[in-house]
């Protein structure tokens, strides 16, 4: 409220004053009166008509008024006495004129009656006067209300220049603008017309400037200023804000939004005392670690509440809702670390609408307060850890529930018959519980607005609900992995008229198939997989024209595939494969043109091949394998130019390969195919089952559950491997995965094969094949599995398959062929065995090639013949030697000028390489290059090992007890023990793997055991007795990198500091680095992880478990192994496609584990990351400009409020390393000496120029 201050001298003068004697406005003094007591009188009246305080002569009273008003308020006089009058912005002030005319009525009056008794010359002097009068009032009025009016404006421009001022002071703590959004934000001009600002007369009422990519750190004391200011939104941008400065935001403000703005810290507890007016608040998806108790209680007209995504750490019993959030709809929690039971005050916000409290910590029981809230739309209180059983009383209070999500915790016990009162129900989602007993019919049968009902991964029993029929709205039914018995209802349809998805695998669910199904049209999944259904598939399915997925495998079904399916226009996945399902392949299933997987493996099927399949042009997977298929392979297939995946093994077929089967034209980018899917390899090893392996589909289904199918677990197979995404292995378009074995096919092999460039898996075994071996497959650079065993193959194997160094196995025995195993590449150091039983074949692995040094008679005589060649041929030869000798020398001098670049680039190396050479100084032995060796040798060293009896190694860990042991690996488990000297050891237990064990210990004797590096675990000696083996490694005190980042601390209760997770990271890579590039020949670690990481009493990292890793040539790229190793989460893609190990792969587990230690998340985590994992979780986050977003909340939080921006930015060059070591193309990948050197230099300048030096460094 401003204060207007009017003096005496400001009021008008309404009456004719005299000055020194003379007539003033021109009224003569009467002739019979004292000139003294003229002016006397006129006082007198003067006062009587205007009775104010004054203490100024009236003849000195102004009749500017506005002059007055204005020099008044300017100058502040203190004289004369003021008279106040409050004016309240923006309203006109009102002036008190009417008390002025109420003074003068009565005078008026009076007056006018003399006036009629006056005489004409007096009544005339009187009229002039109250004329005058009646005029200075008038002006008197006009000019107060410009004074008013003046002032308003004035006021006005005050504020709206204080706004421009505190908008431009907000400006300048925006360090970037990449938009230039704020470019009209200048001084002079009007702020209401700036990008994001909305005005209300005049003043700055809403700023909003979401989503405009902008960064820097923030203080929100310039916006202070702006005290209209009631919506401020700045969400989605890359700022620094410290939670602390929350207190400075207007008064005003009612809508809060800054979510993913970069806000960090603990919210003050006086922050809703400040801020009582606001009514909406959205906070989330920033880094908030704690928020006050009162927040709700205190804000009563609280309305919405994000506080989502956060790294809030409060204990839920200690919020205090009060009796004050009546106001409250909405609420949202979720993701993040809050404990302890939910408090019933929470049952206090009556109004509540809306309540996510999902994927957090919480536990106990779900309190039975809820009940309370009958306002309740939407609860979601999935992902955290909740016991008991669902509260009855929530069942009874949910008329206007929508949506109960109650996902992925513990609850047991059944579904509550009360739930029956949830009428506006539309999804139920109670999936990875231990909820069992039956579903009950009533609750079904009332649910009439249900659309999506989730019920997968519980126990629950009885036979499959028929009151679903009653579910009209019903969309998506999910019973996957329970214990659902009997047969399917018939009456599922047409009752639920909506149905989409019904998805029920494992299960024991008996019974036919019922042909109402086809009732639902708009079903588009049908999923059935793993039960015990028989009989029958329905052939009235062909009328569902949306149905896209058809998944009926490992189920008892018989008869043939219904040639109505061919009327699915929409039909995506046929898989069908182990039932019993006979006859031939219906011509009009390749009507359905948009087919991309085709499984009908291990069934009857009889007949030939279609070669209408080379219609379908987007099919990705064919499998046809162990069928009684004849006839040839149809060469159609060529025109399936997205075919990725064909098996034809194990059937009948004959004639000669198609020499254009592997012609993809690859003309079409397959984008997505088969995305979404949650596939599985299981690679066969063995004779147990045919083949390589086979491609499953098993959403829904328990991975132990898989592993109980009879087919499967007759099968000898290596490992399940799952997350295989078949998109990632298109990009070249051509076909990767080839099993043609175990059939009658002849002929030779297609010389073509050799132009399928991306071919990773060939097996040929098992047929009637002659002929050579093509020199073609050579080219096949990607190739990794080659069996062409068990055919007729003649000739020598070719040498340009030295070349094939991605191989893992190759298998060419029981054939005819003749000649030497090409000395280089790896062919020779594979076992003997995948030669045997051809008997012209030598040289290592088998025995030595004999050679004749006698020269033939047939020689002699062509040496005579030559002798008496004419002199012309001489001369020629002369010509044609001097030709060669000139060739020899440009050759010469190109050899030498590339062996002198190379020492150039080894005197380079040996610079990057110092501080590594450093570290085991003390260390001989041999670093430098050699000729390569017919076999892989191991680089030696002076110290040997140390031998241990068992008996020394059972005393030391108390017999192996459990006490004892401190951790397991891939190969076994792993026992503290003390020697009798005193010093503390590691022992490794490695598991009994028969052969494959005994080979893996051999392995690590040959490698562990000569190699010390500061930055590896050391191999102390080793214990071999009957089948047990047993490594002593020096103990590490602090455990493994995963126990540090993840919780389970050993000897420390505190988290890792950014100064030592970048220890580590450089450690790690320095331990890495030194297998990759010091040892000759090299050494590939195959399965760097966090675990792999152990942190001694320095906190110094030690690579360990390298045993796995095979030796490969120091000119050799890449490793051949037996079986794929590794780790889900960090194995690389290409390891799912070709079963290869290499360096590059071992860069991308390592920019797995440095994104480990820079987000604190573990690699592969389904509540973080959904159908993804952290690479591409954060791939993901820094394609939005969200970078800041996937570092650690704890560490980042350090950063802000104790070591500032520089270390921030550390952080980021650090992530955009390990971006780079995660490329999904493994050429784009730096190598480990690179990545230390980039480590090491990130605080020497930008990642940018940092890169640039190590990318001198030629590796």
């Amino acid at each position: 409220m401003e204060k207007v201050t009017f003096a005496a001298s400001d009021l008008p003068s309404f009456v004719p004053i005299k000055q020194e004697g003379k007539v003033v406005q021109g009224v003569k003094p009467n002739s019979h009166e004292e000139p003294e007591k003229h002016v006397t009188r006129r006082k007198d009246l003067h006062n009587k008509r205007f009775p104010v305080a004054t203490s100024a002569p009236i003849e000195d009273i102004s009749t500017d008024t506005s002059l007055a008003l204005h020099k008044t308020r300017r100058n502040s006089s203190p004289t004369p006495k003021p008279i106040t009058t409050s004016i309240s912005a923006p309203s006109l002030p009102a002036f008190p004129i009417h008390q002025h005319c109420a003074l003068l009525k009565p005078e008026f009056y009076r007056l006018l009656s003399q006036t009629l008794t006056k005489s004409p010359m007096e009544k005339k002097n009187i009229q002039v006067l109250y004329i005058s009068l009646l005029l200075t009032l008038l002006f008197s009025m006009i000019s107060l209300s410009l004074s008013s009016i003046f002032d308003q404006n004035y006021e006005l421009y005050q504020s709206i220049k204080t706004d421009a001022e505190a908008l431009l002071l907000f400006k300048k703590t925006i360090e970037k603008d990449p938009g230039g959004v704020l470019s009209n934000w200048k001084p002079g001009r009007n702020p209401c017309n700036w990008f994001g600002v909305s005005c209300t007369l005049g003043r700055t009422t809403q700023l909003n400037l979401s989503g405009c990519n902008l960064s820097g750190r923030l203080s929100f004391y310039p916006l202070s200023f702006l005290t209209m200011l009631s919506v401020l939104n700045i969400s989605s941008n890359s700022f620094y804000i410290n939670s602390t400065s929350l207190v400075q935001l207007p008064h005003a403000l009612q809508k809060l939004d800054l979510s993913s703005a970069g806000l960090s810290g603990i919210i003050p507890q006086n922050f809703p005392s400040f801020h009582a007016s606001l009514v909406h608040v959205d906070l989330s998806h920033n880094l908030i670690e704690a928020i006050p108790e009162n927040l709700i209680a205190e804000l009563e007209n609280f309305q919405f509440l994000d506080l989502s995504f956060n790294n809030i750490s409060n204990t839920m019993s200690s919020l205090n809702f009060g009796n004050s959030c009546k106001s409250l709809l909405h609420m949202d929690l979720s993701t993040n670390h809050l404990t302890g039971r939910i408090p019933n005050s929470l049952s206090n916000c009556t109004s509540l609408k809306f309540l996510n409290l999902s994927y957090n910590a919480l536990a106990g029981e779900i309190p039975d307060s809820f009940a309370l809230l009958r306002s309740l739309e939407r609860l979601d209180l999935s992902g955290n850890h909740f016991t008991g059983s669902i509260p009855a009383g929530l069942g009874n209070a949910c008329g206007s529930l929508q949506q109960l999500k109650l996902s992925t915790n513990n609850i047991s016990g059944s579904i509550p018959n009360s739930f029956s009162s949830c009428s506006s129900l539309q999804l139920l989602d109670l999936a990875n519980n231990n909820i069992s007993g039956p579903i009950p019919e009533d609750v079904l049968q009332n649910l009439s607005s249900l659309e999506s009902l989730l019920l997968s991964n519980n126990f629950i029993s009885g036979s499959f609900p028929s009151s679903i029929s009653a579910c009209k709205s019903l969309r998506i039914a999910d019973f996957s992995s329970n214990k659902l018995t009997g047969p399917l209802p018939p009456n599922i349809c047409p009752g639920a008229t909506s149905l989409e998805e019904l998805s029920a695998p494992d299960n024991m669910i008996t019974g036919n198939i019922p042909s109402q199904l086809s009732l639902c049209l708009q079903l588009r999944t049908i999923d059935l997989s793993i039960n015990n259904l028989e009989g029958l598939i329905p052939p009235e399915l062909g009328h569902l024209h949306n149905l896209e997925l058809l998944m009926l495998w490992f189920n008892g079904l018989s008869g043939s595939i219904p040639a109505e399916l061919g009327q699915c226009p929409k039909l995506k996945n046929l898989i069908l494969n182990n039932n019993f399902i006979s006859g031939d392949i219906p011509l009009q299933l390749f009507n359905c043109s948009d087919l991309e997987w085709i499984s009908l493996t291990s069934n009857r099927i009889t007949g030939s091949i279609p070669s209408e399949l080379g219609r379908l042009s987007r099919l990705a997977v064919l499998q046809l394998a162990n069928n009684s298929l004849r006839g040839k392979i149809p060469p159609e297939l060529r025109n399936c130019t997205s075919l990725v995946w064909l098996d034809l093994n194990s059937n009948r077929l004959s004639g000669e390969i198609p020499p254009r089967l592997g012609r993809q034209l690859g003309e079409r980018a397959l984008s997505g195919i088969l995305s979404g899917n949650t596939l599985a390899f299981v690679r066969n090893v063995g004779n147990l089952c045919k083949g390589v392996g086979g491609l499953l589909e098993f959403a829904g289904i328990r991975p132990e559950r898989l592993l109980q199918v009879p087919t499967l677990k007759s099968c000898d197979f290596t490992r399940l491997y799952s997350g295989a995404a078949l998109s990632d292995w298109t990009h070249y378009q051509t076909l990767e995965y080839l099993d043609l074995s175990y059939n009658e096919l002849h002929g030779r092999i297609p010389d073509e094969f050799g132009n399928m460039v991306v071919l990773q898996v060939l097996d040929l075994a098992h047929n009637r094949l002659s002929g050579e071996i093509p020199a073609s497959l050579g080219r096949l650079r990607n190739l990794g599995v080659f069996d062409a065993s068990h055919n007729k193959l003649q000739g020598e194997i070719p040498d340009s398959f030295s070349n094939l160094s991605f191989l893992v196995q190759i298998d060419l025995s029981d054939n005819n062929l003749t000649g030497p195993i090409p000395a280089r590449g790896q062919l020779s150091t594979l076992p003997a065995s995948q030669y045997a039983n051809n008997p012209g074949l030598c040289g290592v692995p088998l025995s030595p090639c004999q050679v004749n040094r006698d020269l033939p008679p047939a020689a002699g005589e062509n040496l005579g013949r030559r002798s008496n060649r004419p002199a012309a041929a001489a001369w020629a030869n002369i010509v044609v030697l001097g030709v060669l000798m000139s060739v020899a020398v440009i050759c010469i001098v190109i050899v030498w000028a590339i062996v002198a670049r190379a020492r150039r680039r080894e005197a380079e190396e040996a610079k990057m390489l110092g501080s590594l050479h450093a570290a085991h100084a003390a260390t001989t032995w041999k670093i430098g290059k050699e000729k390569e060796p017919l076999s892989i040798n191991v680089a030696t060293f002076q110290r040997q090992l140390r031998k241990l009896t068992f008996s020394q190694l059972i005393e030391a860990t108390n017999g192996f007890s459990a006490a004892s042991m401190i951790g397991s690996g891939g190969f076994g488990e792993v026992f503290k023990a003390t020697l009798k000297d005193g010093s503390n050891v590691a022992i490794k237990k490695l598991i009994h793997l028969s052969y494959q064990g005994d080979r893996e210990f051999t392995a690590e004797m040959e490698t562990l055991g000569k190699i010390k590096h500061r930055n590896l675990v050391p191999l102390l000696g080793y214990c071999k007795v009957g089948e047990e083996r047993l490594l002593v490694y020096e103990y590490m005190r602090y455990g493994s990198l995963e126990d540090m980042l993840h919780g389970r601390r050993r000897e420390r209760d505190t988290a890792l500091s950014w100064d030592e997770r970048k220890k580590i990271a450089r450690g790690a890579a320095k331990g890495l680095c030194f297998l990759h590039h010091n040892c000759i020949p090299h050494i590939i670690h195959r399965d760097m992880k966090s675990s792999n990481v152990l942190l001694d009493g320095e906190m110094e990292a030690r690579v360990s478990d390298f045993g796995m890793a095979r030796l490969i040539s120091a000119l050799d790229t890449h490793l051949s192994v037996s079986t794929l190793a590794g780790t889900p989460g960090y194995v690389p893609p290409e390891y799912y496609q070709s079963f290869r190990c290499t360096a590059k792969g071992d860069v991308y587990s390592f920019g797995v584990v440095l994104l480990e230690i820079i987000t604190g998340r573990r690699p592969t985590d389904k509540e973080d990351f959904g159908d993804t994992n952290l690479v591409g979780w954060v791939k993901i986050r820094v394609g939005e400009g969200k970078g800041r977003e996937v570092l650690d909340k704890e560490l980042l939080t350090e950063a802000v409020i104790e070591i500032g921006e520089i270390e921030v930015k550390e952080m980021e060059g650090f992530l955009e390393i390990a971006l780079k070591c995660v490329d999904d193309f493994p050429s784009k990948r730096p190598s480990m000496l690179q990545v230390v050197a980039m480590l090491r230099e990130l605080g020497d300048g930008s990642l940018a120029e940092v890169e640039s030096r190590a990318q001198e460094t030629s590796i």
